[in-house]
C-alpha cells in the first residue's frame, strides 16, 4: 500500500520488546532545584509557622515605629543622665578648696568705712580671690556672704549664676556702743525673775528682720580694751581736779562694768542667743578675721559632701593607701602588713619583718599563747631582724615597738596608751 510503512514479522516482534523494557524501567527522579530555589521553596513552606513549628505572631501595626520610639527614649534618658553626670562633676570641681573662694562674694555694709583705719582691712579683703561689694545691708556695720554657683543644670532661658545666701551675718560693734547694751542686758535679767528669758535685743536688735532665726549672727568689737583704759584714765584726771568743768559727754554707768559682770553677759549670749562676740585689738586683726571666716565659708559644702560619702577613709586603691583582696585571699598579708606599719615610728621594712616571722595575726596569738610568762610575750618580736637597705645594716624589731605590739594584740582596755613617748 503506497505511503503506508509495511512492517514484517520481524519489525512487531522488536516493537513488542520495547515495550515490555520501557514498563520494566524506573520512572526518572525529578530535576534537583538549586539553593536559591531551595531556601525559597523551605521559606514558603514555614511561611504559616514560626520558630520550633509554632504559628507566626501577626504584627499589629504601628509597633515598630513603637519599639522606635522607645528605643529613641532610652537613648535620650541615657544621654540627660551623662550629661547629669558631667554637670555635677563639673560643680564639684568647683567646690574644691583650690576654686570654691571664686564662688564667694563679701558683701559689706558702708558703714564699716567710716572709721579712719577700715583702710587696713579692706587691703586684706582684696587680697583674696573672691569678689566684695559695698552694699546697705539690714544690720548697718555688718558683713554678709553670697555663694555664686553656676547654674549647669537650668534651662537655656534661665539664669546663669544661682545665688545663695549664706547663714554667717557678722557685726561690728563700736565699744561704746556694746558697753551700753551689754549694761542694759545685765540690769535685765538681774531684775527679771529667774525663770525667764532675758531680752537679747537690747543687744542685737533681730525681732523686726526678716528670716532671722535662720540666721547665725556673731558680733565684733574693735578697740574694747583701750576705750575702757582711756576712758578710766580720763575718770582719775577729772577726780584729781574738782574744779575743773567736765565734758558734756559724762560717762554712763557702762564704763562700770567689771571684767566678771562682761564675762558674765557673754555666757548668757552665748547660751541663749547661740552669740558669739570676738573682742580685736586692731582692724588688721579684724580683716584677718573677715578672711579666715570667709575661706571657712566657702570650703563649707566641699567638707559637707566629703562627709557624706560612705567610708572614705577604705577607698580601693593606692592613691588611698588600700589593699585589694580577692576571694582566694590575696592580698591579707599586705593588709597584715599595713596594720603593722600604722604604730608609731615603723617603717615599712620593720613591718615586713614582723609579717614575714608571723603572717598573720592569728599566728602572732598562738606564739604569744605558746610563750610561759608575760616577759617573754613582751620581748617575742623584740629579736626579730630587720634589713635596712640604706645603711645595710641588720637590726633588730626592739623591745618598745614589740611591747606596743603585744599590747595591741592582747589588751582590752580603750583608753590604753600604747606609746608612751607621746
Amino acid at each position: 500500500m503506497a505511503g503506508s510503512e509495511r512492517c514484517g514479522p520481524g519489525c512487531e516482534a522488536r516493537r513488542a520488546a520495547a515495550w515490555a523494557v520501557s514498563e520494566s524501567e524506573p520512572e526518572s527522579e525529578p530535576e534537583p532545584l538549586g539553593p536559591r530555589a531551595a531556601a525559597a521553596a523551605a521559606t514558603g513552606s514555614r511561611s504559616a509557622e514560626g520558630p520550633a513549628g509554632r504559628p507566626r505572631r501577626r504584627r499589629v501595626p504601628g509597633e515598630a515605629a513603637a519599639r522606635r520610639r522607645e528605643r529613641e527614649r532610652r537613648k535620650e534618658q541615657q544621654a540627660l543622665e551623662k550629661r547629669r553626670r558631667r554637670e555635677e562633676a563639673a560643680a564639684w570641681r568647683l567646690l574644691r578648696p583650690e576654686r570654691c573662694l571664686r564662688l564667694m562674694e563679701v558683701c559689706a555694709d558702708p558703714g564699716l568705712l567710716k572709721d579712719p583705719g577700715s583702710d587696713a582691712w579692706v587691703k586684706i579683703l582684696s587680697s583674696l580671690d573672691c569678689k566684695y561689694s559695698f552694699e546697705p545691708q539690714a544690720i548697718p556695720c555688718s558683713i554678709t556672704w553670697r555663694r555664686n554657683m553656676p547654674n549647669t543644670l537650668s534651662s537655656p532661658d534661665g539664669p546663669m549664676v544661682k545665688t545663695e545666701e549664706e547663714k554667717e551675718v557678722l557685726v561690728l560693734v563700736e565699744p561704746e556702743d556694746f558697753l551700753k547694751r551689754l549694761f542694759s542686758l545685765t540690769q535685765s535679767f538681774v531684775n527679771a525673775p529667774s525663770a525667764s528669758q532675758p531680752d537679747l535685743n537690747q543687744v542685737l536688735p533681730l525681732a523686726g528682720l526678716e528670716g532671722s532665726s535662720t540666721k547665725t549672727y556673731s558680733l565684733a568689737v574693735v578697740g574694747l580694751d583701750a576705750y575702757r583704759r582711756r576712758n578710766q584714765e580720763q575718770g582719775r584726771q577729772q577726780a584729781l581736779s574738782p574744779g575743773k568743768q567736765r565734758p558734756s559727754s559724762q560717762p554712763g554707768p557702762e564704763l562700770s562694768m567689771t571684767q566678771e559682770e562682761i564675762l558674765e553677759a557673754l555666757v548668757v549670749l552665748q547660751l541663749w542667743g547661740n552669740m558669739e562676740v570676738l573682742f580685736l585689738d586692731t582692724w588688721q586683726e579684724f580683716g584677718q578675721h573677715v578672711s579666715a571666716l570667709t575661706k571657712a565659708i566657702a570650703k563649707r559644702p566641699y567638707k559637707r559632701q566629703l562627709e557624706s560619702q560612705e567610708l572614705p577613709f577604705c577607698a580601693a586603691g593606692a592613691w588611698a593607701s588600700g589593699v585589694r583582696v580577692e576571694k582566694d585571699g590575696t592580698g591579707l598579708w599586705q593588709v597584715w602588713k599595713r596594720q603593722i606599719q600604722q604604730f608609731n615610728r615603723v617603717s615599712p621594712a620593720t613591718a615586713a619583718a614582723i609579717a614575714e616571722a608571723y603572717p598573720s595575726p592569728s599566728l602572732l596569738l598562738q606564739a604569744y599563747q605558746e610563750c610561759s610568762t608575760e616577759d617573754e610575750k613582751r620581748l617575742l618580736l623584740s629579736d626579730i631582724p630587720v634589713k635596712s637597705d640604706i645603711s645595710g645594716k641588720d637590726r633588730r624589731v626592739g623591745p618598745d615597738l614589740s611591747r606596743r605590739i603585744y599590747l595591741f594584740m592582747v589588751s582590752t582596755d580603750p583608753d590604753l596608751v600604747l606609746d608612751l613617748s607621746t
